[in-house]
């Protein structure tokens, strides 16, 4: 099939680059238009806390989406008419800004409420409601925030729509940073791995091109599918290592195969026939993994497999036609415009010698050494801590972060954002005695739980905690909780007796609580976690609330912040061990078609197991503490984002099989000839140890400069996968490897007879490209 494939971009090589250009025309034009269209974020709508965040909005007619404005002022107290006048003033600009959607507008002065002052009293914050998607809010940001801008006053807008539009903002930048810097030093290296200019350049364009359709495919899906902006990130990163890695390969065997002294149509045929074989079986590999995140509820882990799964299709596809093509068309002018000069009788020196006289002259010694040093890497991940996407994945200037921070530090943010508990129940929507004394039960209930700082409702506001007191105000209370418009609040207030007495403007900020937390058939407790909402706290207040049983005849729902979280830790818990399942199955799989083995599949995937191990370990020494802060310019939350190791398993699990199969599979070719265990493991270190350490070099080059961008994120998936494959390269894969090898002898080619061709030397090869390169081979060795 691969010869097929060769002999075709070679013979129709000038309509096979023409159809890659046209394709490469087409994505340039639409991946400006990208932006509006990567909106989505990680929320699965299918989750319990999604779907009664919808039961809240059809009951209390609500709309989806919320932004939060933080008005800030160094001189002025929050509550004073001036900084009111000049907040009123501030919000008027999105009604004369004319901005859809708008629902309506909370702040201070409308509710009341104490918890939209700060606690220094120097700022505030206003809810905006919108009747529209997040996606569609994120789109009128920057048209809110430049109404915001005039008056006395700072204005932050943060909340998740914000925070994803400045997410996409940053992530395009970085984008231009990465290719502004990162490709340029990556054709550097290229040159001092080919000496060529023109060789060099070829995987360079290869990983532009590959990238660039990749993008324009997803804005056309991004017309019919929700995308996270995650998924570019995570598909520039991929699509970069990976293509230029699988071209670098290409052209590495092209011009082994014309020195050798192949014509131009045998290099290509015999450089698509081997290297285009383990590109695509190492594609494949790439492409099961990070397949495996399309398993997950979320729409944003989702997208970031379609992302990364296109992205891979395209470099293989690249690799297997636009390249052979193009070599078809070079010849031998790849090696024009020579830069430097390598020294190509001594290039294997080296390899051999590490090969000989260090891994396999004493194998044990390289074995507990390698292991030595993976568990001194992969120890840190032990203390692994987790948590949800955030505005602090943001750089410190960013206006969504600035105004969260403000949250976090100045306001009450656990009652800022509380846990929400529905209750719903059929039949009669109005609310008797019976069921105000049931639901009086169960907040009495909710205020007893462990973790509950306090519980707003008005079944628990401080003066009814007493049911006889409650008995005693029931005519009152039970207009003012059915029909609260129509309520008209005394002037004198409501006396409970015992002198005490419930003044006109606590009735009216009760009237507000029961406008906000009272529909037909549905009550809403708010439920203050006395630890942040994005803790693993609060967490474990969400399962209690779960784990309570709802009165008879109600049905108990929970939403929030914290519910969100909670759902999206349980999503990953549940469906993680099916992913990681997948991911090593479909790897074994790979590795048993391609080398017709039992052993060495395994031996090649728990040593990728260690390798996964390790960039854990790298994440929390770089990202988990605060060593790193200044170097790497992040601000350190003390945890690693949820979302990151298991993207991190999918995508590195794929990108190192990489080298896996590439030297496997010069080894079995070896082996395939001679039947001799030892010479088949020195060959394929020999004849391939330069170019994996160099495309290993590549990817550190171009995932490294991902650790200079602005996202948090981004920069612990560029980092993370960097070093990685600095350990994997020096420690698996020319170390540990080889040395478990020489330890297995022949039982690393063990096939059962029933399994179809059995392993061992079969000079007799017959087809085309075996001969070619053979014969090629043998005037290699005679001229050495």
């Amino acid at each position: 099939m691969f010869e097929a494939l060769g002999r075709f971009a070679y013979r129709f090589r000038w309509i096979v680059i023409g159809v890659w250009v046209v394709f490469f025309a087409v994505s340039v034009v639409a991946t400006p238009f990208l932006e509006d269209v990567l909106t989505g974020g990680f929320a699965n709508p299918e989750a319990p806390s999604q779907q009664a965040d919808a039961l809240i909005q059809e009951k209390f007619q609500q709309g989806p989406t919320t932004l939060l404005v933080v008005f800030k002022s160094s001189d002025l107290e929050a509550t004073s008419e001036e900084f009111q006048a000049a907040e009123k003033q501030a919000l008027e600009g999105l009604t004369a800004a004319r901005i859809p959607y708008l629902l309506s507008i909370q702040t201070y002065a409308s509710t009341g409420n104490p918890q939209l002052i700060s606690k220094d009293g120097r700022s505030s914050v206003a809810v905006l409601n919108f009747d529209a998607s997040t996606e569609t809010v994120q789109g009128e940001v920057p048209v809110i925030r430049e109404a915001l801008r005039s008056g006395p006053l700072s204005a932050y807008v943060t909340g998740e729509a914000a925070v994803n539009a400045d997410l996409t903002d940053y992530s395009f930048s970085d984008l231009q940073k990465v290719e502004l810097y990162g490709l340029p030093v990556a054709l550097v290296a290229l040159i001092f791995v080919f000496g060529s200019l023109v060789s060099a350049a070829l995987p360079v364009i290869t990983g532009g091109l590959a990238v660039t359709v990749t993008l324009g495919a997803m804005y056309l899906l991004g017309q019919v599918s929700s995308l996270s902006i995650f998924s570019m990130n995570t598909a520039t990163l991929l699509g970069l290592a990976v293509a230029i890695d699988y071209a670098l390969f290409i052209v590495w065997r092209f011009r082994e195969e014309l020195h050798r002294g192949a014509s131009v149509k045998e290099a290509v045929v015999v450089t698509t026939a081997r290297a285009g074989r383990s590109v695509f079986y190492s594609g494949a590999a790439v492409m099961a993994g990070v397949v495996g995140l399309v398993f997950f509820p979320s729409p944003g882990l989702r997208s970031i497999g379609i992302g990364g799964a296109l992205v891979v299709f395209f470099s293989v596809a690249a690799s297997l036609t636009f390249m052979p093509a193009f070599l078809g068309v070079l010849g031998r002018r790849v090696d024009s415009v020579p830069v430097i000069r390598l020294q190509a009788a001594h290039e294997g020196r080296l390899s051999r010698w590490w090969a000989r006289r260090v891994v396999l002259r004493r194998p044990w010694v390289s074995i507990v050494a390698a292991l030595a040093v993976i568990v001194l890497i992969a120890w840190p991940a032990a203390t692994m801590k987790t948590q949800m996407t955030s505005a602090a994945t943001l750089p410190a200037g960013a206006e969504s972060r600035q105004g969260m921070e403000i949250l976090d530090t100045e306001f009450d943010r656990e009652a800022l954002s509380p846990v929400s508990v529905l209750l719903t129940w059929e039949g009669a929507e109005t609310i008797d005695m019976t069921r105000a004394a049931t639901l009086f039960l169960f907040g009495q209930e909710l205020s007893t739980l462990e973790g509950v700082a306090a519980v707003q409702s008005p079944f628990t506001v401080g003066g009814l905690s007493d049911p006889a007191a409650l008995a005693a105000l029931w005519t009152e209370f039970e207009r003012l909780l059915n029909d609260p418009d129509d309520f008209i609040v005394p002037e004198e207030g409501i006396s409970l007796g015992s002198g005490q007495t419930i003044t006109a403007a606590q009735l009216e900020q009760f009237k507000l609580l029961v406008k906000s937390t009272v529909a037909p058939g549905a009550v809403q407790f708010y439920v203050v976690s006395e630890y942040p909402p994005a803790s693993s706290q609060s967490r474990d207040l969400v399962e209690r609330l779960l784990e309570l049983d709802a009165p008879s005849g109600y049905e108990l729902h929970v939403t929030g912040e914290s519910a969100y979280s909670h759902d999206f830790f349980k999503e990953l818990s549940d469906w993680f061990p099916w992913v990681f399942a997948w991911v090593v199955v479909i790897s074994l799989v790979v590795f048993l078609l391609l080398l017709r083995s039992l052993v060495l599949p395994v031996v090649a995937v728990v040593v990728n197991l260690f390798t996964i191990a390790m960039s854990y370990g790298v994440l929390v020494v770089f990202f988990q503490g605060d060593t790193f802060e200044r170097i790497l310019r992040i601000t350190s939350t003390g945890a690693i984002d949820i979302v990151i190791p298991v993207v991190l398993l999918c995508v590195l699990f794929g990108i190192t099989m990489d080298y896996a199969v590439f030297m496997l599979t010069r080894m079995h070719e070896r082996w395939y000839r001679s039947g001799d265990n030892r010479e088949s493991v020195i060959t394929g270190i020999v004849r391939t140890g330069r170019i994996i350490v160099s495309a290993a070099l590549l990817v550190v080059i171009v995932t490294g400069a991902f650790a200079f961008t602005s996202i948090a994120e981004t920069k612990m998936l560029g980092l993370g996968i960097a070093l990685a494959i600095i350990a994997d390269t020096l420690i698996i894969r020319l170390t540990l490897l080889p040395a478990v090898m020489s330890y297995l002898g022949k039982a690393n080619w063990w096939w059962p007879s029933w399994g179809g061709r059995k392993q061992g030397p079969n000079p007799g090869s017959s087809s085309a490209a075996q001969v070619a390169s053979g014969e090629c081979e043998a005037r290699r060795q005679g001229a050495e």
